[in-house]
């Protein structure tokens, strides 16, 4: 399988979590989808940045075999475990994780609203203007339907 060539165009994010500090490096294809993905971070054990590394590989492997970015996002947002807590990115307030962290930071920056209001990732304003439509009873979101078994 060839892998896809992505383009240097991109974003680099500085971000923090509960006190950890770290870059979220980008890179965009041709069709401006999710290239590659690279994550460094700063002064944390080998064991952290290890498994950083790990998971940055494993995303950047999914989407040379053609994995869809909302099913790579899915499995990342509301993994929990430390370093967790407040971030300073003003759309992400609090993170489960670095892995919650980069799900839902790479959801913001290249999948679709729809895609992200079924993941649940919305932007600040977006989540202010859904709930203003909440509260005038106006444009009240259903739940997610699920099969249900009749007998």
């Amino acid at each position: 399988m060839t892998s896809r060539t992505a383009r240097p165009n991109g974003h680099t994010r500085r971000f923090s979590i509960g006190g950890a500090q770290g870059h979220l490096i980008t890179s965009a294809n041709a069709d401006g989808s999710l290239g590659r993905v690279v994550v460094h971070l700063g002064k944390h054990g080998s064991t952290l940045r290890g498994l950083t590394d790990a998971l940055y590989n494993m995303i950047n492997v999914a989407l040379d075999h053609g994995v869809p970015l909302v099913k790579i996002v899915n499995d990342l947002v509301g993994v929990a475990y430390e370093p967790r807590g407040l971030t300073d990115d003003p759309d992400i307030r609090i993170a489960a994780s670095i892995t919650d962290y980069i799900g839902r930071r790479l959801a913001l920056d290249y999948l679709p609203r729809a895609d992200r209001a079924e993941l649940g990732v919305l932007t600040a304003e977006e989540r202010t203007a859904q709930a203003d439509q909440q509260s005038s009873g106006a444009g009240v979101p259903q739940p997610r339907s699920s099969a249900l078994v009749t007998a």
